[in-house]
């Protein structure tokens, strides 16, 4: 059985650090895809952004939720 996953696109490893926790206070199960390259150095950041974080499309509403509220903060 594959899983399906939904991916929120993240801007720096702060926002990857305080939305992380934010999800494991919901105990969302997540995974962190950060597009930097040992080889490749950051090239890859250049085209595709910092990363993103995949959850399990059952956890997709709360989690895009939980990111909006976040995000909303930021400008209040």
């Amino acid at each position: 059985m594959i899983m399906k996953i939904c991916r929120i696109e993240l801007g720096n490893e702060f926002e990857a650090d305080v939305f992380t926790t934010m999800l494991e206070e919901e105990n969302i199960p997540y995974t962190v895809i950060k597009h930097y390259s040992t080889a490749y150095g950051s090239i890859f950041q250049m085209t595709k952004g910092w990363g993103h974080i995949e959850v399990p499309e059952e956890y997709q509403e709360k989690a895009e939720e939980l990111f909006q509220n976040y995000k909303k903060s930021l400008t209040e």
